[in-house]
């Protein structure tokens, strides 16, 4: 509600987005948000270096922010997260077709990485052993930047995707094991 009262709908954000991953909404978000920004991990995804959305902002709907806060850099600072990833394991090549593949964690730019992988032996089904890389998220260390989900190899809908769960600017969308007591 803070964001639809402050956001003018200029469009100023998504001209300044390097890889085009913030679009103009539609019906996504109810009458008053339309043509206000919004995400699309599957065109593209947030920058880790880049704050030009929050710097041409003229409402403060998307706030100024530094790399340095954006990133989480300074003592007891947290990186500024957008959502979380998850799985999708019926999609995932090494979760549903057992075939080796690491490009998620490849591209994932956190440091240390939010993917990583757990090596599991698995039986074909010729009964051969076989080890594969299969990905895990942790999810305190996931942003939500989304380049995992762009550049995930299962292209008509990633095996890997981002939801807002878990971003910086709510209290109460927040993965359930995390959420505080009201």
């Amino acid at each position: 509600p803070d964001f639809l009262r402050k956001c003018i709908k200029c469009g100023q954000c998504m001209r300044v987005c390097p890889t085009n991953g913030l679009q103009p909404t539609l019906m996504e978000a109810g009458l008053e948000g339309i043509w206000t920004p919004y995400f699309i991990m599957a065109i593209g995804y947030c920058e880790y270096n880049c704050n030009l959305c929050g710097r041409v902002c003229p409402t403060g709907a998307i706030r100024n922010f530094s790399i340095s806060e954006k990133l989480g850099q300074q003592k007891n600072q947290k990186p500024i997260r957008i959502g979380t990833a998850f799985f999708d394991r019926g999609r995932c090549l090494p979760w549903a077709m057992d075939t080796e593949c690491i490009v998620c964690e490849e591209v994932c730019p956190t440091s240390p990485k939010a993917i990583w992988f757990k090596k599991e032996t698995i039986r074909d089904r010729n009964g051969n052993e076989k080890t594969l890389k299969r990905p895990r998220i942790s999810p305190e260390l996931c942003i939500g930047c989304g380049i995992c989900e762009k550049k995930c190899p299962i292209t008509d809908k990633a095996a890997v995707r981002v939801t807002s769960v878990g971003e910086s600017r709510s209290e109460e969308n927040v993965i359930l094991l995390n959420r505080k007591p009201t």
